[in-house]
């Protein structure tokens, strides 16, 4: 009995410093779910009290705005589903001319942000180069569908890669060809992958707001500033951000709807290679020249335009501050939203409602445009003022908000390399530690962290290049003269100084270039029995 004693008293002894650990992971669950949901229901709450001085100049603006969004969603959007599934169909199942350079060459465009587009085509076509003039809604809707089909292509790949071989090869032996095999069999099976990477090109589109604006148009994103701004009346930018936020959760929810759908085909894709269609020689060329042709116009040729500027008329000291702004701000907003991605994460994993709810509210701060989180920050910001717990928006609280922001707007796209890190843990060996007597926070610091450490690397990184090129959030927030290289090619292309805004681009385009090609290779990676 003797020797049985410690067994017995081993759980009761280890209790206290499980209910603590467990404990105090959901604490700063339900913490970093109030960072995260706070902008949110602050834009909601805020929106909904009535207005004395309202007129229909709100009705107006976010009728246009409205409109103007769908317009361009349904256009620029709808281009770049179908750029999108067709470039992943050709690179995954097909076989033709340079398929290997453009698996990951088609996912270039999506280091630029849109606004950086806009800029390069709108140069180019001022000076004369463009044989087309990229302006208006239609130049919206180019910049959107060229900038923005990588979303898809990425989705989309990944959801052919993962196809079943057995459905693919019925289909060839029943005499169907590549195109009767992409509509009626790949298309189909690959549909909630192409509506996943669509959702989040169409969120994308919605909150944009350096690109619509540069071209003179009406979105949602700009009727914020509007309102704010020409019309001084920050309760109608409050109306306009809690429609648009309405609008970014509704596709969130397409979007993990489809995610969640995406994970059937049949059980031989672990043990056998995807078909590849010959195609015939007319088919394969054009195949080729589609690829090159989306490649070249999303960055090969911007890219190639930014840098001749950059040479020839950009001035590198007066970027110095600005670069070190941006690195400060997309540091310090990568450490915080990646510290708030670990902890929803690790709450996710030991589920339960609170680790649910983390997941929803990161995943609500995603979806919502910079702008209106950027709103939500400020007006926490005003009911901490009138319950004089601070006083005014000066510097150091300003930054306290962008970071806020930053953390808010960008956790989610942190959560989900960690997840995907975490899920390669054996559950044995987290019960072995749990059995061994290891803490929540010992196992979590001891072994979950570090077998994630590749992705929280990735994490991080991703982090601080979408925090690099965020652009509303930092325009609303940023203290007096505190410039970023997104504020300062905006600035430089609002005065029509478009010679000058091509350093700061380039710096932008290029910094986002490692994370998504690392991005592409995973999941070149991805599918199972792949070596």
């Amino acid at each position: 009995m003797a020797v049985n004693a410690p067994s017995r008293l081993a759980p009761t002894a280890l209790a206290p410093t499980l209910s603590f650990g467990s404990g105090l992971l959901r604490g700063l669950a339900l913490l970093a779910t109030l960072i995260c949901a706070a902008p949110a229901l602050a834009v909601i709450g805020l929106a909904l009290r009535p207005e004395a001085n309202a007129t229909t100049i709100g009705a107006a603006l976010l009728r246009d705005g409205a409109i103007g969004t769908l317009a361009l969603m349904l256009t620029g959007g709808g281009a770049a589903i179908a750029f999108g599934a067709v470039a992943a169909w050709l690179v995954s199942l097909c076989a033709f001319p340079g398929r290997g350079l453009f698996t990951w060459m088609l996912v270039l465009p999506m280091a630029a942000p849109s606004f950086v587009l806009a800029y390069a085509y709108s140069g180019m076509t001022w000076g004369g180069a463009a044989p087309v003039p990229v302006a208006g809604f239609w130049g919206a809707a180019f910049v959107y569908a060229i900038g923005l089909y990588p979303y898809v292509y990425l989705a989309a790949r990944a959801a052919f890669m993962s196809q079943s071989a057995c459905a693919l090869e019925a289909a060839r032996t029943l005499g169907a060809k590549a195109g009767d095999v992409f509509w009626r069999v790949g298309l189909p099976l690959a549909r909630p992958g192409i509506a996943a990477g669509g959702a989040l090109a169409l969120m994308e589109i919605a909150a944009d707001y350096g690109a619509a604006q540069h071209f003179g148009l009406t979105t949602l994103s700009t009727a914020i500033f509007r309102a704010w701004y020409a019309h001084a009346s920050p309760h109608l930018a409050l109306q306009i951000s809690a429609a648009l936020l309405i609008a970014a959760l509704f596709f969130l929810t397409i979007e993990r709807r489809a995610r969640g759908r995406a994970a059937f085909a049949g059980g031989s894709t672990r043990w056998r290679s995807l078909p590849r269609y010959d195609l015939n020689p007319a088919a394969r060329w054009a195949a080729s020249l589609f690829c090159l042709a989306l490649v070249a116009l999303g960055a090969l040729l911007p890219l190639g335009w930014l840098a001749r500027l950059a040479v020839l008329h950009g001035n590198i000291s007066d970027l110095a501050r600005p670069f070190a702004n941006s690195v400060l701000l997309a540091g310090a907003g990568a450490l915080i939203a990646l510290a708030l991605a670990s902890i929803v994460a690790a709450a996710a994993r030991k589920g339960g409602a609170l680790g649910q709810a983390s997941l929803l509210a990161a995943g609500a701060g995603y979806a919502a445009p910079g702008a209106v989180i950027a709103m939500g920050a400020l007006a926490v910001f005003g009911f901490a003022r009138e319950a004089g717990f601070v006083g005014g928006l000066g510097a150091g609280l300003a930054l306290t908000a962008l970071l806020w922001t930053y953390a808010a707007r960008f956790a989610a796209a942190g959560v989900q390399p960690i997840d995907a890190g975490l899920s390669r843990l054996s559950k044995g060996v987290d019960a072995s530690a749990r059995v061994l007597g290891a803490s929540v926070w010992r196992r979590l610091l001891r072994i979950d962290l570090p077998i994630a450490a590749p992705s929280l690397v990735a994490s991080a990184l991703i982090l601080f290049v979408e925090i690099l090129k965020e652009l509303p959030a930092t325009l609303i927030l940023r203290p007096f003269d505190f410039d970023t290289l997104a504020v300062q090619a905006y600035a430089y292309a609002s005065d029509e100084r478009l010679l000058e805004a091509a350093a700061p681009s380039l710096m932008i385009f290029v910094a986002g270039l490692a994370p998504i090609l690392v991005l592409s290779s995973g999941i070149a990676r991805a599918r199972a029995g792949a070596r």
